[in-house]
């Protein structure tokens, strides 16, 4: 089953009532589950999550670099490394 945010939104209000059983959708979608225990509501609900908003990826960084011109990579003089006379 795909989750929905609202489906988060009414597990998270179920648990804060203490509510075991819960109702989600509406109209001929609707279903029922009524849960053992707040220990599987909340292991449903992290599941929810993970799915509905998965983590994103961290962005890369890029790290400069300074050369001062004296010499090239590699300890190479600056003008035999870029070939500039």
């Amino acid at each position: 089953m795909a989750w929905t945010q609202k489906d988060i939104d009414t597990l998270k209000a179920a648990i804060a009532t203490g509510a075991r059983r819960v109702r989600y959708g509406s109209g001929p979608d609707a279903h029922e589950v009524e849960y053992r225990s707040l220990d599987d509501m909340n292991a449903t609900l992290s599941q929810m999550i993970a799915e509905v908003s998965p983590q994103t990826v961290a962005p890369a960084r890029t790290v400069g670099t300074y050369n001062s011109g004296l010499s090239g990579p590699h300890g190479f003089p600056f003008d035999y490394c870029w070939n500039v006379r």
